[in-house]
């Protein structure tokens, strides 16, 4: 599944990607994380989601790949609920804006619930993402 969007924010280029490179704080913003660690590249995560009458705790391996002043790639391998989920997502940011292009595949019992479930509730999850970024930001203004 695909998922595209972007969300304005009240700061310039430089003053987003200066918080994006502090990817403990960015790692935080991902729904439902209740626990991250750093390993090398990547940071391990624990958190808790539901998709309709499925929910329950997962893990996940975050990377922030290719990072260039106009945004990075996020990199995320993650299971649970009796699922894996794949995610590579591209990140671009401007002069008040962040934009994103996320590729994301789901096996096992999630991906049986189907598009009907799933679809909605992953957008709600990335919106809330964007916007936990877009509020860290500002405040940094």
């Amino acid at each position: 599944m695909r998922y595209q969007g972007s969300v304005e924010v009240n700061s310039s280029k430089k003053e987003i990607m200066s918080l994006v490179n502090n990817f403990e704080e960015v790692v935080y913003c991902f729904p439902g994380i209740k626990n991250v660690s750093k390993e090398g590249d990547s940071y391990k995560v624990v958190g808790s989601a539901g998709i309709g009458f499925i929910k329950g705790e997962y893990k996940a391996s975050l990377k922030f790949i290719n990072v260039t002043e106009n945004g990075f790639q996020i990199s995320a391998k993650g299971n649970g609920m009796n699922s894996n989920v794949d995610v590579e997502a591209k990140v671009q940011v401007e002069d008040k804006k962040i934009s994103y292009d996320a590729e994301v595949k789901v096996s096992g019992v999630l991906a049986s619930v189907g598009a009907r479930l799933m679809e909605p509730a992953l957008n709600k999850m990335i919106g809330e993402l964007f916007e936990c970024i877009k509020s860290k930001v500002e405040k940094h203004v």
